[in-house]
């Protein structure tokens, strides 16, 4: 995570360079919205570590996110509450052969499925801080806390089994991380930011400010 936070410091410095103009890229009375995707879900990472460990060929692995979309009133020129919502899930699918004999006593080769699944949906409220400021970019730290619901099913073609829905034991989602924005325009820009929790280790996006 350190290797993380430094260059992105680092990097809010270089942009966030001296402007003669007044203008600012986030102030007072604003909206911002970004829509992202991320990377570095800890579900996704121990499924995607199962499959690899796995004999070549038998294990698939399919995910996606996490993806979200944030938004952010400013109730001062320095600090805004918003909200975040954001959905993963991955799975692994085993893929296996076995043999019977028919009524002939022919060799017959059934193939089946296993697949083990699960998703994750969240929706936190947000604090966030803007400790740097120019006419084109912003950088904040940024805290949330919130509903998150992980559901997990097991299913297997062999004998029409499906397990039952298995949901989070204690459905909270929480986040704690360094956030980004460089607006090309007036009103759009991209967005990156890296943290724990609620929308992956590091996501990126675009943004547009109202």
């Amino acid at each position: 995570m350190k290797k993380l936070i430094l260059p992105m410091l680092a990097l809010s410095i270089m942009l966030a360079k001296p402007t003669n103009s007044n203008a600012q890229a986030i102030e007072e009375g604003k909206i911002l919205i970004d829509g992202y995707y991320g990377f570095g879900s800890l579900y996704t990472a121990f499924f995607k570590a199962m499959a690899t460990g796995a004999e070549a060929g038998t294990v698939t692995y399919s995910g996606f996110g996490p993806a979200g979309l944030r938004a952010e009133y400013l109730i001062s020129d320095k600090v805004g509450f918003g909200v975040d919502l954001a959905f993963s899930s991955a799975s692994l699918t085993y893929s296996e052969s076995y043999t019977t004999y028919d009524a002939n006593y022919n060799v017959v080769s059934t193939s089946y499925d296993t697949k083990l699944a699960t998703s994750k949906i969240g929706a936190i409220v947000t604090f966030n801080y803007h400790f740097i400021e120019s006419d084109k970019f912003d950088a904040y730290f940024a805290t949330g806390l919130g509903y998150g619901n992980r559901t997990t099913t097991y299913t297997s073609k062999y004998a029409d089994f499906t397990s039952p829905v298995i949901n989070s034991l204690f459905p909270v989602a929480a986040k704690i991380g360094l956030g980004m924005r460089y607006f090309f325009t007036d009103n759009i820009g991209a967005n990156l930011a890296i943290g724990l929790g609620h929308s992956g280790l590091v996501n990126f996006g675009v943004s547009a400010k109202f």
